[in-house]
């Protein structure tokens, strides 16, 4: 191949993919936060499920640090919003962002000396609740700033690879880390990842995340945003429809520690295996989108997300043969990714700038509902068992993309303007 055909490879991965997302410099800077507190951030989430599982072995106790973590987010995230529309959203992330480095750092000391209890871990994981409803509208609100609107499918795919790589880092990691390290080890590095997001962020403009109005009473922004969200129908259902989806699939975090332990009899191995299988379906699903993100039908990958992940869902109850059950983790990884981004791709195109603060906050719900969902199938799995609680919510996650998922526009986001 000569240097003449080279060069069109080049400009055709930098101009016509998501990769062109890069040309910006504030971008770049983004992404690299995004990436250093990724390296940590699925050992916050999985790390505490997983040792709430050591203290007590109970799928109720798993389910409440979800909730523990969560429902500040349904709480508080429209405060959130508020925040990010009426207050520079740059610098939100970076006060949050040191927060979290700090609340890594204080689990890691309690963990250390021998300290954590339950209760303690419910209440860090309520800190960290906060902070995330804090946190998230402001950052999910940066990106159309820092990249043309045409590029923002393939800005969002860049941004979500870091989660898949972090997820497939994470389970090689996790094991051997808890072996031989200890899980306070894993907070400490979390601590630090925190913090050089926060050293990333400095490097950013400031200037280009002021709001764009006056700031007015809370209760008015919250009422406009409520009224902006209510009055658009598109926006409306892809929220609906995310808090339906999200409320069951909880289900795969909550009850993942002791399906393995009790069903593949594997423990913390059969645990990072399977989530290893969803981080690499994961990461296959953000290649995807990177090079085709621009060209897909957001309707349809949304509907055929919903069917596939029902199905893995109902193989996760039916087979104790790891190799399937790695599949079926892959597929779960892959079409939650496929879902998220389309989903989010849409509430930020749609949503006008004045108010995509507040529609992003509300969006949020779509994720932070799995504080319901994890409360639900925790008990219910006490009650019923893992296995069918794991149909049930598969079978509704595939009606409920049905019914809401044809309900959405069919505009492709390249076309909106």
């Amino acid at each position: 191949m000569n240097s003449k055909n080279l060069s069109r490879i080049a400009l055709f991965i930098k101009y016509k993919t998501g990769f062109e997302a890069f040309t910006s410099r504030e971008y770049r800077f983004f992404w690299l936060a995004a990436a250093f507190s990724n390296i940590g951030i699925w050992c916050l989430g999985y790390g505490r499920i997983w040792l709430m599982h050591e203290m007590t072995g109970s799928t109720k106790m798993v389910g409440l640090v979800g909730f523990f973590t969560l429902s500040p987010v349904l709480l508080l995230s429209v405060l959130g919003g508020v925040l990010a529309d009426s207050r520079n959203r740059l610098i939100n992330v970076r006060i949050t962002r040191m927060l979290f480095s700090l609340l890594a750092l204080v689990t890691a000391i309690l963990l250390f000396y021998d300290l954590i209890n339950p209760f303690l871990l419910l209440t860090i994981s309520f800190c960290a609740g906060i902070l995330l409803a804090l946190d998230l509208p402001s950052r999910a609100s940066m990106l159309p700033a820092l990249v043309d609107k045409r590029l923002l499918p393939g800005a969002i795919s860049l941004y979500s690879i870091v989660f898949g790589a972090s997820a497939i880092i994470g389970p090689l990691i996790f094991a051997p880390l808890v072996k031989f390290a200890g899980i306070q080890g894993v907070f400490f590095i979390i601590s630090s990842c925190y913090f050089l997001t926060y050293l990333s962020l400095l490097k950013m403009n400031a200037n280009l995340h002021q709001p764009e109005k006056k700031q007015r009473n809370i209760r008015s922004e919250l009422s406009d945003g409520f009224i902006y969200i209510f009055n658009n129908k598109s926006i409306r259902y892809l929220i609906i429809l995310g808090v339906s989806v999200t409320i069951f699939f909880s289900s795969f975090d909550t009850l993942l520690p002791k399906y393995s332990e009790e069903w593949l009899s594997g423990g913390v191995e059969s645990f990072s295996k399977i989530l290893l299988g969803s981080g690499i379906g994961g990461l296959i699903a953000t290649s995807f989108l990177i090079f085709y993100g621009t060209q897909v039908n957001h309707k349809i990958i949304i509907i055929l997300s919903c069917i596939g992940i029902g199905i893995a869902f109902i193989l996760f109850a039916a087979s104790k043969n790891i190799l399937i059950i790695f599949v079926a983790a892959a597929f779960v990884g892959g079409l939650k990714t496929l879902f998220n981004t389309m989903s989010t791709t849409l509430a930020q195109v749609l949503a006008d700038n004045i108010f995509r603060g507040r529609v992003m906050s509300v969006h949020q719900l779509t994720w932070s509902s799995s504080a319901i969902g994890s409360l639900i199938v925790g008990f219910s799995a006490e009650f019923f068992g893992i296995r069918l609680t794991l149909v049930v919510c598969g079978a509704f996650i595939v009606l409920m993309g049905f019914l809401v998922g044809r309900k959405l526009t069919t505009k492709r986001v390249e076309n909106t303007r």
